[in-house]
């Protein structure tokens, strides 16, 4: 058993956040792609789904996987 203080759980949580956020923009440019060269999408709703996320969102999704962390019960 691992004895991490608060800072690197955090630590740990930004990083498991950001691979989780960078996964799901690898896979949205994925089907972006697929669905553009297959015409079932337009150029703008592609130019969409390259949009790269936010530190708040990033900062969300970390607060998210840590709220299992703090959890009593």
């Amino acid at each position: 058993m691992s004895n991490k203080n608060p800072f690197e759980i955090r630590s740990d949580m930004l990083a498991l956040a950001k691979d989780y956020m960078d996964q799901q923009y690898q896979m949205n440019v994925s089907f972006a792609e697929k669905a553009l060269e297959a015409g079932k999408k337009s150029i703008e709703e592609v130019q969409d789904m390259y949009k790269m996320y936010s530190m708040e969102d990033l900062m969300e999704k970390a607060k998210e996987m840590y709220s299992f962390v703090s959890k009593k019960d």
